[in-house]
């Protein structure tokens, strides 16, 4: 082929044992991009010569170019070919790196949708259907969300999905359901403030437990179940925000036990991403009458679209649905509609392994900066703890980043503002989703290690 680019052959051969052979070219092709064997801005072979070579058809080279423009990474010109999106060049001077917002890295979920916008736009009789009020969505919504949690491993198809606007409008609707005001709530003692806000805004005491190794501090969760009456007790149990503790087995096992013997609900958030092999089936799952199983595709496909679900006890559902209906008339159906269409296609799926294949590498590149000034990190999903020495004061080392244009958060953003603690941990919390591109984080990570090596000068102690 008349072309610097030389696709490999055999690669190709196995990428179409597992794909179509359109995926399987537009595969390879991006895969000869990442590797930098074609480069930004190159032509790509004539789709005839690209044919030939691999023993294919035209309309397969056509359908992979088509499939790769979808994706934004390659650009067609009319009379002039298909050639390499242009890389996003990313100035030194360019704004503050965002590693403080917990969002995933748009990895072409804007394709993915508007694929699922154009479908829709064409079936009028659908269309119509979802601009009627339905209050917890039409029966094709609850047929395909039940089977799609049921292919994850959840049995739950004796329960009703119900639809809310994220995550924050389920865990506000759930303490509604089983609190009333000044009854008393349970939380770990660092976690996402917007439980804190839930909890104000129904007039409810809370009471903050220490978070260990292998999750919550279970003595002084029984301890204060036998002074107050506790109701409820809110947990992120796969992925402990800020501080990535993923809760043992067995302390789940006793958390349910206590649930028991002092009946109060379980609220399990699991909004929080987790990378393919790291999830585990909910505590829902073994304990649905004690347990409203909380989350979102939030951070997992897109936050804007405000889609998130609980399953409730059986006999909780229906003053679930009523308290997420006197907050809103109806959940837009509409978001659900588009996001179910978007679950169907196999662009999801691909996105989905691009978003993995993208925050391994985030984990990987900013775990050799902490290793490199040995300093301890852990890393899990999107969020990155980082407890610091006594020396290091959070504050002033967050202004450091801050001035070197890198934002993150202190951990006591995750306190509970009315039961401030003397002895709040001293750290950050970084995320890895905030830049869009790889080229925007590289650039973050270069400036966190700047602000590293100054920490290393005499005159930058910063107690």
């Amino acid at each position: 082929m008349n072309t610097i680019w030389q696709p490999d052959l055999n690669r190709f051969n196995t990428l179409s044992q597992a794909h179509p052979k359109y995926r399987a070219l537009a595969q390879l092709i991006e895969e000869a991009i990442a590797e930098e064997a074609l480069v930004f801005g190159e032509k790509l072979p004539p789709q005839r010569q690209l044919a030939d070579f691999l023993s294919i058809t035209h309309g397969t080279v056509t359908r992979a170019y088509a499939l790769l423009e979808q994706r934004a990474v390659v650009t067609a010109r009319l009379g002039a070919g298909t050639f390499v999106a242009v890389k996003e060049q990313v100035s030194e001077f360019a704004s503050e790196t965002d590693f403080a917002s917990s969002m995933q890295p748009m990895m072409g979920q804007q394709q993915v949708l508007a694929k699922a916008m154009q479908s829709l736009a064409n079936e009028p009789v659908e269309l119509e259907q979802l601009m009627t009020y339905k209050l917890n969505g039409l029966p094709h919504h609850q047929r395909f969300f039940k089977s799609w949690l049921q292919q994850k491993g959840l049995e739950c198809q004796q329960h009703e999905v119900i639809f809310c606007q994220g995550a924050q409008q389920g865990i506000y609707a759930s303490l509604a359901s089983v609190c009333q005001p000044n009854d008393f709530v349970v939380h770990e003692s660092l976690c996402y403030p917007g439980f804190y806000h839930a909890c104000d805004a129904l007039n409810l005491n809370t009471l903050g437990i220490a978070v260990k190794e292998d999750g919550l501090d279970l003595e002084t969760l029984e301890q204060a179940c036998k002074t107050h009456s506790v109701k409820a007790i809110y947990i992120t149990p796969n992925c402990q925000n800020p501080t990535n503790v993923r809760y043992s087995d067995e302390k789940l096992q006793q958390l349910l036990a206590l649930s028991r013997r002092y009946n109060f609900f379980i609220l399990e958030d699991d909004v929080n991403y987790c990378l393919p092999g790291n999830w585990r089936l909910p505590l829902w799952q073994q304990a649905p009458d004690r347990v409203f199983y909380i989350a979102s595709f939030s951070k997992y496909f897109a936050g804007g679209l405000r889609a998130g679900y609980v399953l409730a006890p059986v006999l909780w559902q229906q003053t679930l649905l009523k308290q997420i209906h006197s907050q809103c008339w109806a959940v837009s159906m509409m978001n659900f509609e588009l996001l179910m269409r978007s679950l169907k296609s196999k662009e999801f799926a691909y996105n989905q392994d691009k978003l993995a294949e993208e925050i391994r590498y985030r984990i990987t590149t900013l775990k050799a900066v902490f290793e490199k000034h040995h300093m301890t990190a852990v890393f899990a999903g999107l969020n990155v703890f980082i407890p610091l020495a006594s020396e290091l004061n959070m504050h002033v080392l967050a202004g450091q980043l801050k001035a070197n244009k890198v934002e993150v958060r202190t951990l006591d953003v995750f306190e509970n503002p009315k039961q401030p603690s003397d002895n709040t941990l001293n750290g950050l919390r970084f995320t890895l989703g905030g830049p869009s591109s790889r080229a925007e984080f590289d650039l973050g990570v270069k400036r966190v290690d700047n602000v590293f090596e100054q920490l290393k000068r005499p005159s930058n102690i910063v107690i």
